[in-house]
């Protein structure tokens, strides 16, 4: 509990001292409140400090990762939610490490050195191979991305295509130690659904869940819908039309500008119990908490996994999308993401349920308002 009473401190000063507004941690929605306590454990003391930590670590992340240069090997909270590791490939930076409040690792491989590795598979061909020894319903590569606290690339992949992956990572320049391969029961699947709801309706069939209000609209995943495909209520009113849409490939994103007269807030459904407000867009680092609003599921909450993973759908493959392990469902596509009140990303897809659990993937939210110029709507 000591250790809870510093974070709470922290929770008070750390917005000022890092000028972000105060309430981004000291105000924290009762609705976020009782999705991290069922989700993480944490009561409402506990899920303020987390939050206020989070964000102190991705500013000393930052910090660091500029510092450190080619040296830098990424960087994660550990799963006590308190302990920043920074790994770095020059024992010669742990002290800076250490002073600027981190826990210096001391790595072998640097992140651009993996990176590099990731991006050399983005830009291949992958192609699964069909042999007569092994159903094609056990082969594919669901995913992958550089765990930073492995130090390695990790490639998810089903159980027969584990020696697919391997080959891949060897093609790519990496020995047996810079790799890990992981078995998973089942490919990754987007979230959208035919199923009629609130939220917002594509060409007045399939659902999704909006992401987030800019001041032209709103933002959500590029799976939802193409370039001209129609936004209606579930009632059937007009919001507009998309007017960007990026799936798949570099990102799963869009942008739909709304019709006049359309009411744009800077707020995340709260379901039932208020709404949840916005403030900013600041990213989360590797270990963060998180959660997520959708159309289907309401809020739910884990933590980050991985950052810029690349993710193989029945539509293609995605890059630049972030790993969680917050469940979702058909219809909580393109919803928000979001830690305190920071914008992440909306949700594109994943595999399993809120039932059972699941992992979640995420398009990260500065990148769409970059890519379409857009402003987000702040509470």
């Amino acid at each position: 509990m000591e250790l809870y009473r510093f974070l709470a401190f922290l929770a008070a000063v750390l917005p000022v001292a890092y000028g972000a507004p105060a309430q981004a941690t000291t105000s924290l929605h009762p609705k976020l409140l009782a999705a991290m306590k069922r989700d993480l454990g944490l009561d409402a003391q506990q899920a303020t400090a987390r939050v206020a930590r989070d964000l102190w670590a991705s500013d000393v992340i930052e910090q660091l990762r500029s510092s450190a240069g080619d040296s830098f090997a990424g960087a994660w909270i550990a799963e006590d939610g308190t302990t920043l590791n920074v790994a770095v490939t020059d024992q010669a930076l742990a002290a800076e490490v250490t002073a600027a409040g981190a826990t210096p690792a001391i790595v072998a491989n640097s992140f651009s050195k993996l990176e590099e590795a990731k991006l050399a598979l983005d830009n291949m061909d992958i192609e699964q191979p069909k042999t007569l020894a092994t159903d094609s319903a056990d082969l594919g590569i669901a995913a992958y991305y550089v765990d930073v606290a492995a130090n390695k690339l990790v490639i998810e992949a089903l159980a027969g295509s584990t020696a697919h992956a391997e080959s891949l990572a060897a093609q790519v320049g990496l020995v047996a130690s810079e790799f890990e391969v992981q078995t998973v029961e089942s490919m990754p699947t987007t979230f959208a659904t035919v199923l009629g709801g609130d939220a917002y309706l594509i060409n007045r069939s399939a659902r999704c869940s909006v992401g987030f209000s800019v001041t032209t609209g709103f933002v959500s995943a590029g799976h939802c819908g193409t370039s001209g495909s129609s936004a209606t209520t579930s009632s059937g009113a007009s919001l507009g039309t998309f007017s960007g849409s990026v799936f798949p490939g570099s990102a799963d994103m869009s942008y739909i500008r709304t019709v006049s007269g359309t009411t744009l807030r800077g707020y995340i459904d709260g379901y039932g119990q208020g709404n949840l407000p916005v403030s900013g867009s600041t990213a989360s680092a590797t270990g963060a908490s998180i959660c997520r609003s959708g159309s289907t599921t309401g809020v739910h909450c884990g933590t980050v996994r991985a950052l810029g993973a690349t993710v193989t759908y029945a539509e293609g493959r995605v890059t630049g999308l972030t790993q969680t392990n917050v469940c979702a469902e058909p219809g909580d596509s393109g919803g928000s993401f979001y830690t305190g009140t920071q914008a992440q990303g909306v949700t594109s897809g994943g595999s399993g349920n809120c039932a059972s659990g699941g992992t979640t993937y995420f398009q990260p939210v500065n990148e769409i308002l970059s890519s379409y110029g857009l402003t987000l709507v702040r509470a």
